[in-house]
């Protein structure tokens, strides 16, 4: 028996803070761009997704049992296509589908062998990732921006005693009311009450996750929030970003005060997915994105 293609699902364990370190040491030696692969995501939306990991041949699993994804996996050295394989096969023993998600076609390309085992298939425009310049959405330049500026200038008009602040724990009631304000109009939205568990998660670990935030106050409320956190050595994702949408220019005010916050930590801003809906795909293109992250799906063939 080949032990190195013996993977046992049963091994996998839920993903908690003991394993932040372990999971965070094998996410950096890949050092992928995605929001995906962020142990504070990783973490926040365990709960929604029963998240279960495990670590075999040096490298780092990740299921996602509710969603049925299994994420590439992350290490020192590339997966053979034949351990993606025998992994495959155990999820589909244990009455999965076997798909693993988030493959990047670069590995496909170099990788031809595994069409013998697996089809490749696009993930879909509702999983691309919008990443962007930190110093383009700091700086807004160019006529495509000028709606942003215009906005901003707009805000500052009418509130010119505003402030930003940090978030700190003494914050975290102020931000999870604006979040639930958000939320009461989407009650037919599970996605929203899903995220809501996320926040809540996040915020309770706050420190502890690496996140950090903004706050953005006018008049003595709080008119927008944005919590992120490192991704790797280049790249912050934005988890969490609400606006009071009553009040014109506060949502282009905190995206822009983010990026000028994180100018001299990190090279891009990964703003996640829009997860198909069409005003969030709107307001995420308007800001010019320099990558699109299209990954793939790698679907088992019939044995």
């Amino acid at each position: 028996m080949n032990t190195e293609l013996c993977f046992d699902y049963e091994a996998m364990k839920p993903v908690s803070m003991d394993d932040m370190e372990e999971i965070q040491r094998s996410l950096a030696l890949s050092a992928y761009p995605s929001c995906e692969y962020s142990f504070p995501n990783l973490y926040i939306w365990a709960e929604v997704y029963g998240t279960v990991r495990s670590f075999f041949n040096g490298r780092l699993y990740v299921h996602m049992p509710s969603v049925d994804e299994l994420l590439f996996p992350c290490g020192e050295k590339p997966v053979p296509v034949r351990e993606l394989a025998a992994v495959s096969r155990e999820l589909r023993a244990h009455s999965f589908s076997g798909t693993i998600a988030h493959v990047p076609p670069s590995y496909i390309a170099v990788h031809p062998e595994l069409h013998e085992y697996f089809e490749p298939v696009p993930m879909g425009a509702e999983n691309d990732e919008y990443i962007y310049l930190t110093r383009s959405l700091a700086e807004l330049p160019g006529g495509k921006l000028s709606k942003k500026r215009n906005l901003i200038s707009q805000f500052e008009r009418n509130y010119d005693s505003f402030e930003l602040k940090r978030i700190e724990k003494e914050d975290f009631r102020t931000v999870i009311s604006l979040t639930e304000h958000w939320r009461l109009e989407h009650l037919d939205d599970t996605r929203v009450e899903n995220e809501r568990k996320a926040i809540n998660r996040a915020l309770e670990h706050y420190g502890q996750l690496g996140f950090d935030g903004l706050m953005l106050l006018a008049g003595g409320e709080l008119k927008a929030y944005a919590v992120f956190s490192r991704i790797n050595f280049n790249s912050y994702t934005v988890q969490f970003e609400k606006a009071d949408l009553d009040c014109k220019g506060a949502s282009q005010v905190i995206t822009n005060q983010t990026a000028k916050y994180l100018l001299n930590r990190c090279e891009f801003i990964n703003r996640e997915q829009d997860l198909g809906i069409p005003g969030l795909r709107h307001a995420k293109q308007s800001y010019m994105p320099v990558l699109m992250l299209r990954d793939y799906y790698l679907r088992p063939r019939a044995d």
